[in-house]
């Protein structure tokens, strides 16, 4: 079975078309990827640069359905996207019927945290973990919570928007998670501690300093991995999962965990009586995994509607 995989992001939308045979337990492959711009000003505009490579994919494949991967919160029963987006055009609109009834095939749209999540539980490393937490690292932090195989979304769908914790204040304005503690904070940081543009800095880059043994570079990402620690230590302390997955590209830094579990360890002398320690876990499937996730959302939804 084929299928057409959409990755809505701030700048392009990841496609791919995703194989994956009914009863097979391999993972989803992925036969064919491509690009299109986001910011644009439109759906119709949008659907303007997806027509063709629709049309060409088609005519390729025997596409069963398209499997959508979204920024913001999202009501799958209605496929409604809502909260904060940078893409305005996708929110308060039925992206599920705009799809089906445009290109006339069964359509299922989710979180983008909740596909990496649902990717990472069914095909990761410590898969079918039965309390698992994925945390991203990126321009923000979200993430998603699976509890007996299901994602949990929360009243009001929110339920993984760790960013949002607020870790601390200053002169009384909030410090949240994903403003101390993504990896646009801390290029933030190192841009300001450098002096230099944020356009010469990326996570790799504060990196590579830090282990070339530059002392401000050193002193940067101490303290970004202090909040960083902080936000996971009361993740675990608050839903309790059995491993914590972190994911965004940062997350394949070999030096990341190790120095995550030295600032826990420090908590935990600290504080004897917190004696659970995360569990930390990189994620497997990096940019891959909110595609493959989309896929995996599609055929569990979709299955349990027919």
């Amino acid at each position: 079975m084929s299928y057409i995989a959409l990755d809505f992001g701030g700048s392009q939308v990841k496609g791919a078309v995703i194989e994956k045979h009914s009863g097979d337990n391999t993972v989803p492959h992925i036969t064919e990827r491509f690009l299109i711009p986001s910011r644009v000003a439109s759906f119709d505009d949008w659907f303007a640069l997806f027509d063709p490579v629709f049309v060409q994919l088609k005519q390729r494949y025997s596409v069963e359905g398209i499997a959508i991967s979204a920024c913001g919160a999202v009501d799958v029963d209605q496929g409604l996207v809502f909260g904060g987006s940078l893409l305005r055009y996708i929110l308060d609109v039925n992206v599920k019927a705009l799809f089906s009834e445009r290109y006339h095939l069964p359509v299922e749209v989710e979180n983008d945290a909740c596909c990496a999540a649902l990717c990472e539980y069914r095909w990761g490393q410590l898969r079918n973990s039965q309390n698992f937490c994925l945390v991203v690292i990126g321009s923000g932090v979200g993430g998603a919570f699976i509890t007996d195989g299901q994602l949990v979304k929360g009243h009001h769908l929110y339920t993984g928007e760790f960013g949002y914790t607020i870790l601390g204040f200053d002169n009384g304005t909030p410090q949240i998670v994903s403003n101390l503690a993504s990896t646009r904070g801390l290029v933030n940081q190192a841009a300001q501690a450098f002096a230099l543009p944020k356009s010469k800095l990326d996570g790799k880059k504060v990196f590579e300093r830090y282990h070339a043994g530059d002392e401000v570079a050193i002193d940067v990402v101490t303290k970004w991995i202090g909040h960083l620690a902080t936000a996971l230590f009361n993740l675990q302390y608050t839903v309790d999962p059995e491993v914590i997955v972190l994911g965004g590209a940062i997350s394949q830094q070999p030096a990341l965990i190790p120095l995550l579990n030295s600032e826990l360890e420090k908590y935990q002398r600290a504080m004897p009586y917190c004696h659970i320690i995360p569990n930390l876990a990189a994620a497997k499937f990096g940019n891959d995994a909110n595609l493959i996730g989309a896929v995996e959302h599609f055929r569990r939804y979709h299955m349990v509607q027919r």
